[in-house]
């Protein structure tokens, strides 16, 4: 079971974690991939806003992926 963002803070973990891997392996791991969608498909209107907005900003080559 994905577990679902509650706050911004969630969010902002997510961001890190995949500018963490794309800049250490290149690649999000497919797992997490789809967790994180599910979790965009779950969780507040806010909440994806935001992901969208710091992924844009802290990593867009990762944008691609969502």
């Amino acid at each position: 079971m994905t577990r679902i963002w509650q706050s911004t803070l969630d969010v902002d973990r997510a961001i890190e974690t995949i500018a963490r891997y794309l800049q250490e392996t290149g690649k999000i791991p497919v797992i997490l991939l789809e967790a994180y969608r599910e979790s965009l498909q779950k969780t507040s209107r806010g909440l994806v806003q935001r992901f969208y907005e710091k992924l844009a900003e802290t990593c867009p080559e990762a944008m691609k992926y969502f």
